[in-house]
């Protein structure tokens, strides 16, 4: 509500409400009952106004938080839809993390002026080189995919990041909500597969530098526990250690099976769980229910066809068949 009407509202009441005590009291013979009727009248008219006043500013206030709400909510659906090139992943917690537009953060974005702001995103401009210039977000006024609509509500969608911002323009309620926090289960209910792609983004982010084992020809790897050895998993059930080696081709390796539930080793085309690549390398042949069982071991030597499975970075992703959320790198060299 706002304050300045309720300080005008109680103003108006103490004026009009002196006046009428002043002519009670001072009972002036040039004012007849007729008279003090019609000021009372007068007087209830004078209050009803600032009430009215008040409750006209409560339903304005009302009917902005619900178009914002609705801005923010669309604006998400055209982010999840046409934000495409790795633009955010969902953790273990379902939470979304590393979120971008157009390789902007949204502390960058809601840093620009409103004018800016609009102009990057109808204008699709992007930050440094994409991969396909042909997949970033424009207005269709540049020949993109995005309708008359659709760069306001992404705008909204992008302030609704910035607490800041709610606070600065009243929102309350769902037009104070981050329009983030919306992604996860909208997308579980609506576009499962890129639920499960942005799943795979915040699990292949982790991997940094790979350690540097090129100089040996047998290599000892570990699938262990959370806190097993002061190793940290991203996974709650269990993680490969080391998360991501450089080898040679020809380099043999190994891992060992420490955790106290079987698992398998399975290599995947890219970063897609949904596809294992047992050309490459399974230790389940196939067979989810064949598992490396606690202190067992599996072994596997790298192949010249395991080094050009992706030409572009020479790697190699592989996971656990039975724990999807367990993943791990190979970097391969010549």
């Amino acid at each position: 509500m706002d304050i300045a009407k309720i300080l005008i509202g109680l103003i108006l009441l103490v004026v009009v409400a002196g006046g009428l005590l002043y002519l009670f009291y001072s009972r002036s013979n040039a004012v007849e009952k007729t008279g003090y009727g019609s000021l009372i009248m007068l007087a209830i008219v004078s209050l009803l106004i600032p009430l009215f006043w008040i409750q006209e500013g409560q339903a304005e206030t009302q009917t902005t938080n619900s178009q914002q709400a609705t801005a923010i909510e669309r604006g998400m659906v055209v982010y999840t839809e046409t934000c495409v090139l790795k633009c955010f992943g969902i953790d273990n917690n379902n939470k979304v993390v590393d979120a971008t537009y157009n390789a902007y953060t949204f502390e960058e974005l809601n840093k620009l002026s409103d004018d800016d702001l609009n102009r990057l995103v109808s204008a699709g401009t992007y930050k440094g080189t994409p991969s396909n210039a042909n997949l970033v977000p424009k207005s269709e006024l540049y020949g993109g995919q995005l309708g008359p609509m659709d760069v306001p509500y992404l705008v909204a969608f992008i302030h609704s990041t910035d607490p800041n911002y709610a606070k600065k323009n009243n929102f309350t309620g769902d037009a104070a909500i981050n329009g983030l926090t919306l992604i996860p289960d909208y997308l579980q209910n609506n576009a499962p597969s890129t639920y499960q792609a942005a799943k795979n983004v915040a699990l292949f982010g982790q991997f940094g530098e790979p350690v540097d084992m090129t100089s040996k020809t047998e290599v000892n790897l570990d699938i262990v526990d959370p806190g097993q050895g002061g190793v940290t998993c991203s996974s709650q059930v269990s993680c490969f250690t080391p998360i991501n080696i450089k080898v040679k081709v020809g380099t043999r390796l190994t891992w060992t099976n420490k955790s106290k539930v079987g698992h398998t080793v399975t290599a995947i085309v890219g970063n897609d769980t949904t596809k294992p690549a047992p050309q490459i390398f399974d230790s389940a042949n196939g067979n989810a229910s064949s598992l490396i069982a606690s202190g067992a071991t599996f072994s596997y030597t790298v192949t010249q066809d395991a080094y050009n499975f992706d030409s572009t970075t020479h790697t190699v992703t592989y996971f656990c068949r039975v724990h999807p959320d367990m993943v791990a790198r190979i970097t391969i060299v010549p």
